[in-house]
């Protein structure tokens, strides 16, 4: 089994949602082209970290950013990101999986970033689960997650064989975001896909260096606002996994 994705390693500008919007749509049409499996959005594509007007900016998923993603995705490729979500008078940071003109998936994130005050702003979420895309195990996460690696752990025990990380991991701080994410891979035996803004934000800039590992090799994109393309074989997943039997190895009984 292969999957062709598509990182989409865009500018944002924070707080302007519908020049985001139709940007992220610009791209998603360049993307029709390269054929992909899935094509993968940062973090907060259409706001950025613009929390202060998160009562302004969030939508429902019922809003006009996921009901345009349905449209695109319908005929064409699975879509991910995540986006400022209004629920029931709460606000999370939504991540969302959409196939075929439908939303398969939803991760809000339960990690809330203390340095950005996002707890001031936004609502934790309480659940932590996978899902499957064309037979394959999947999981998500969202930037600050990424420093848990409990939090891989559980869904790498679900079997999952891909995680992706929508992010917006700033300045200076590009080792610590290619290390942790070598080593999630590398830990939980599974092809980790990190996906970062670039550009200038209100408060930081963003230095890309979206990347693909397998735990083995390691593929990084460079700081431009561009399309990468990459192959996930899972096949290689597999016969690590065969090789090396680190979840049958486990002390579950201690630890």
């Amino acid at each position: 089994m292969k999957l062709k994705i598509a990182i989409v390693q865009m500018e944002i500008d924070d707080g302007r949602k519908k020049e985001n919007l139709d940007r992220a749509l610009q791209y998603l049409e360049k993307s029709k082209s390269l054929k992909p499996d899935i094509v993968c959005l940062p973090e907060l594509f259409t706001t950025g970290y613009d929390l202060k007007n998160t009562k302004v900016l969030a939508e429902p998923l019922s809003g006009e950013t996921v009901t345009k993603l349905l449209e695109v995705s319908e005929r064409n490729f699975a879509i991910l990101g995540t986006f400022l979500e209004e629920k029931e008078g709460n606000y999370y940071n939504c991540g969302f999986f959409i196939d075929n003109g439908k939303i398969i998936h939803t991760y809000r994130k339960i990690h809330l970033f203390t340095p950005m005050e996002e707890k001031k702003f936004l609502t934790p979420g309480n659940s932590i689960s996978s899902f499957t895309f064309n037979n394959i195990k999947i999981g998500m996460g969202i930037c600050y997650d990424l420093r848990f690696p409990e939090f891989f752990r559980k869904l790498a025990s679900e079997d999952v064989m891909v995680i992706f990380l929508p992010s917006e991991f700033p300045d200076p701080k590009r080792e610590i975001w290619k290390s942790l994410s070598f080593a999630r891979s590398i830990e939980n035996q599974c092809y980790f896909v990190a996906i970062n803004r670039v550009g200038k934000g209100k408060q930081n800039t963003f230095f890309g260096n979206s990347l693909v590992t397998d735990g083995k090799t390691i593929k990084v994109m460079d700081e431009d606002p561009r399309i990468g393309v990459y192959t996930l074989d899972i096949k290689n997943i597999e016969e690590l996994r065969k090789e090396l039997p680190l979840f049958t190895d486990r002390r579950e009984d201690l630890y």
